[in-house]
């Protein structure tokens, strides 16, 4: 056993190399530049009256990310062209030759490219196959002896839109690396499952290009890809094969991709051990960055005065036990099965009745796909009959409250105080709201987590872990969370607090940029 002195030593070198890592990191981002690429941007334009734009800033842990670690840098970031007025504005850039919008117009640290596809492209490309093909295959969540039915339609969206889109973003994100070749060569990160193609595009474009790609969501394992035709599929696994680094949420989604390359592209070698691709006399390291949250951001909305607005009726929908979810409403959140679960607690533990409101946050979420229609009704007509089974007249008591509308500050109000909060996802990237839950909960409350929900890697060790499909292992898991000894409870979520609040968004980026230097020691090292 190491003694203190030999700890102390090395905590000594590992606050060293962290430094170093930390100049580096500093170092690079001052060298180069580094151009961010997603389909959806950081802010987007509205032309007023008078001709002139005004700017409304996304949200998410993403653009949070980013900006938190280049807040002293103007990073480009490149993505398509979401209405009218970011098409305004980029023509106007266009018609003034300016490769980019300033910051000053989007009250961002980024200079702003657009990809500006035609009207029927983009629908082909987002609607068609990115949503719902590649969505629903890559959550498992096609009923397959009836869909996906590959069609002339389909064949269509993806030459004359996915490829065409893909294309353009490759042609757009050249087009700036040459603009900012005399800064040194552009870092390219793409983002998600909209841009497998654009990789081995810009790499055909621009051999020596830096790329890294970061998947949101999970990757599926070969034999479910066999759903789609082998021209797309391999196309879409040589097209992630331009990049540098492949990046995902877990560790088994990397492994899986490596899985599928080796299925369905015969003439890559496949590194297990290493985590390494070797295709067309080039390396790609294929990695896992767990995203977070940043707690201090999600901790200053919940305690913001409109979460505390909410606070004022929340306790209204309170009981001596409270279950919270708090989901989009579709089909890969496995909401359905959670409400069958508690009908099933219901059923086994009577003593709960009266006692114990499941408050599920829900969010309608693309009403344009009739899968998605379909499963918000579902949802609304077993919630009716669970309360309609259980209700108490003389109390007033119905078991679920189905809250619609899901605004983020009141849903962080509501995680303040719920005694379990269950994340039984299907399948999910990472399922963040397990994060946000376990930082801001004030009762250490229980998480139920699903083994389909990435966070599973990280918080299941204090996690009530569930199968997605296990009806009654769920009905189970409620009774241990709600009869679970308060100093148990304590223990388990002031740990997954430290982890949460120890592996924060700021991390998952900085950990892609360490991996970028660690890929260029390696090529200077050949």
């Amino acid at each position: 056993m190491p003694n203190r002195t030999e700890l102390t030593a090395e905590a000594s070198l590992l606050e060293q190399e962290t430094a170093g890592l930390e100049a580096r990191i500093t170092a690079m981002l001052s060298e180069r530049p580094l151009i961010m690429v997603s389909n959806r941007g950081p802010v987007q334009f509205t032309e007023e009256r008078n001709g002139t734009f005004s700017s409304r800033q996304g949200s998410g842990g993403l653009v949070t990310a980013v900006s938190t670690v280049l807040q002293d840098h103007e990073a480009v970031w490149i993505a398509a062209t979401m209405g009218s007025g970011d098409r305004a504005r980029w023509q106007q850039a266009i018609n003034h030759n300016e490769a980019f919008i300033p910051p000053s117009e989007s009250h961002t640290n980024f200079r702003l490219r657009f990809v500006a596809p035609d009207e029927d492209a983009y629908n082909k490309y987002y609607n068609e196959i990115s949503n719902p093909l590649l969505w629903f295959l890559q959550h498992y969540l096609w009923d397959t002896p009836r869909a996906p039915d590959i069609t002339y339609q389909t064949w269509d969206a993806w030459n004359n839109g996915y490829a065409v889109v893909n294309q353009q973003f490759a042609e757009e994100i050249v087009a700036a690396c040459e603009n900012l070749s005399d800064q040194g060569e552009p870092v390219v990160m793409l983002q998600d499952y909209h841009l497998y193609l654009c990789p081995g595009m810009i790499r055909a474009l621009r051999p020596n290009a830096i790329i890294q790609h970061f998947i949101h969501i999970p990757w599926p394992d070969p034999d479910y890809w066999r759903l789609l035709p082998s021209e797309m599929r391999t196309a879409i696994c040589e097209g992630m094969l331009g990049n540098d680094i492949v990046g995902f949420q877990t560790k088994s989604h990397a492994r899986s991709f490596m899985y599928t390359c080796e299925a369905y592209v015969p003439d890559a070698e496949i590194d297990y051990s290493n985590r390494r691709i070797l295709w067309n006399e080039r390396e790609i390291s294929v990695e896992a960055y767990p995203i977070s949250i940043d707690p201090a951001a999600v901790r200053r909305i919940a305690y913001s005065q409109e979460a505390r607005a909410y606070e004022r009726y929340l306790p209204t929908h309170w009981n001596e036990y409270t279950i919270l979810r708090a989901d989009r409403a579709e089909p890969s959140k496995n909401i359905i099965r959670g409400f069958l679960a508690f009908d099933r607690f219901l059923e086994l533990h009577p003593e709960f009745r009266d006692r114990v409101n499941f408050i599920a946050v829900t969010q309608p979420s693309r009403l344009d796909v009739e899968e998605y229609r379909d499963y918000l009704d579902d949802i609304s007509a077993i919630v009716g009959r669970i309360n309609a089974k259980y209700a108490n007249v003389e109390t007033g008591w119905h078991p679920i409250q189905l809250i619609m509308g899901e605004k983020y500050a009141r849903v962080l109000a509501a995680m303040k105080w719920y005694d379990l909060l269950m994340v039984n996802s299907l399948m999910d990237g990472m399922a963040l709201v397990a994060k946000e839950g376990a930082l801001v909960n004030e009762r250490s409350g229980v998480l139920l987590l699903s083994e389909g929900a990435g966070a599973v890697e990280q918080l299941g060790e204090w996690a009530l872990v569930v199968s997605p499909a296990d009806i009654e292992g769920h009905a189970e898991a409620i009774f241990q969370a709600l009869t679970m000894p308060m100093p148990e409870r304590h223990r388990r979520a002031s740990a997954m607090k430290r982890e949460i609040e120890s592996h924060d968004v700021t991390m998952w980026f900085r950990d892609q940029l360490r991996d970028v230097i660690a890929l260029e020691d390696r090529k200077a090292n050949v």
